[in-house]
């Protein structure tokens, strides 16, 4: 699972180019411009290359996962001997069609006053 999450990330990550070494084979400073470096042009990597292994690695770790699982979707659960008749459920009072109705009748009642209302301005 860790590697899932470690190699979600490293699909992300650019291809990292060799070091640029200066003379006698050590690592130049920040102050030392890189003449070898800045003219040799980094070969760029497509988008869609870490798009695609971003999500070949999510469908491995997804895969993993149901593999793992001793419970599938496709086997049913029994039911059970005796049900109660009356189970209480507490229903949540926020959901997402509650969201969608608000969001569309709150801002048409207020814009209906308003041009209601208009028709009383007199000049």
């Amino acid at each position: 699972s860790l590697l899932a999450f470690v190699g979600g990330a490293l699909a992300f990550v650019p291809p990292a180019a060799p070091a640029a070494r200066g003379a006698a084979g050590r690592v130049p400073l920040l102050s030392e411009p890189l003449a070898a470096a800045a003219g040799a042009a980094e070969p760029e990597t497509p988008w869609t290359a870490s798009v695609l292994a971003g999500l070949g690695l999510g469908y491995a770790a997804a895969a993993v996962g149901v593999a793992r699982s001793s419970r599938t979707a496709r086997a049913a659960e029994g039911k059970p001997q005796v049900a109660a008749a009356r189970t209480p459920v507490a229903y949540p009072i926020f959901t997402f069609r509650w969201l969608a109705v608000h969001a569309l009748a709150v801002p048409t009642v207020f814009f209906l006053g308003a041009i209601s209302s208009m028709q009383f301005i007199q000049r």
